[in-house]
């Protein structure tokens, strides 16, 4: 039998990373010698269970100013190419700053969006559930599960329409001097220039410190208030943004609760809504 110059006699059979491509002897009384290979896995860089070459592996990459992700998929890992094709398209959108998140083969990956519109994601088979439950201990509505990937995808490669758009709220911090009022910060390329924006028309108007109470790219500020208080909550879509304050009316089991103002991220301007006299924040 023909075999390759990598092939090597292996009398007690493949060992570990090895597998038997043919056999040699076994004529005038000398016994059948087993003919072996290496499978490719000793010089890989992760461990052996992921880098055979029939297995699907992908990587996710993403940006936080992006409203969806980027994935190289389908690919074997020992050729490390994924990283670069997703690296490299989302880096050509975004104009840089992109990064890996994580690298996963054989499976699927749950990728979940928090209120404020940040990705956050986990294998299907280490725990989405548990990851889907944190996030929604933390805000008012369940955190959306955006998308679910597998790793035999192709690329995934979204358009210059992904950039998102921020707006933050800020108002007057504590008690003293508090005006009613909440403003509000939109159209803005980076969270850190809308919260900069909505700070900075706080205390333009008041000369007193504010503080930022909300934040959200490509989603909506929503106002609200209860019992006489004041309040404001973000979400990604108009609809949910009104449920996370109903929802916070519950929370604070409210007697009374009434939806106000609603800002939508995606249009620009610098707005002040005024809560009208009541309890301060």
């Amino acid at each position: 039998m023909a075999v390759s110059a990598q092939t090597f006699v292996c009398p007690n059979g493949p060992g570990p990373g090895e597998v038997q491509v043919g056999i040699t002897g076994g004529s005038h009384g000398v016994a059948d010698i087993p003919i072996c290979a290496s499978d490719g896995r000793e010089n890989a860089d992760s461990p052996a269970a992921d880098t055979t070459p029939n297995e699907s592996h992908a990587v996710l990459v993403w940006h936080p100013n992006a409203s969806d992700v980027w994935v190289a998929g389908n690919y074997v890992y020992k050729d490390n190419v994924g990283e670069n094709v997703a690296l490299n398209a989302c880096n050509k959108v975004m104009g840089g700053g992109c990064t890996r998140g994580d690298k996963w083969w054989n499976s699927s990956i749950t990728i979940i969006r928090d209120h404020e519109g940040y990705f956050t994601n986990a294998w299907e088979r280490e725990g989405s559930k548990k990851l889907l439950d944190e996030c929604s201990a933390k805000q008012l509505l369940q955190c959306e599960v955006f998308a679910k990937i597998k790793s035999s995808t192709g690329n995934r490669s979204p358009g210059a329409s992904v950039r998102k758009y921020f707006a933050a709220s800020a108002w007057v911090k504590g008690n003293f001097g508090y005006n009613d009022k909440l403003y509000v910060a939109s159209g803005y390329r980076s969270a850190d220039e809308a919260t900069a924006a909505a700070i900075k028309a706080c205390v333009d108007a008041t000369s007193r410190p504010c503080e930022v109470n909300t934040l959200t790219g490509n989603g909506f500020v929503q106002a609200y208030r209860f019992d006489g208080n004041h309040n404001a909550t973000t979400e990604n879509s108009s609809k949910r943004a009104k449920e996370a304050a109903q929802a916070g009316c519950k929370k604070f089991k409210a007697k009374s609760c009434t939806l106000q103002a609603q800002f939508d991220s995606r249009k620009s301007g610098l707005f002040v809504h005024d809560f009208g006299a009541s309890k301060a924040p």
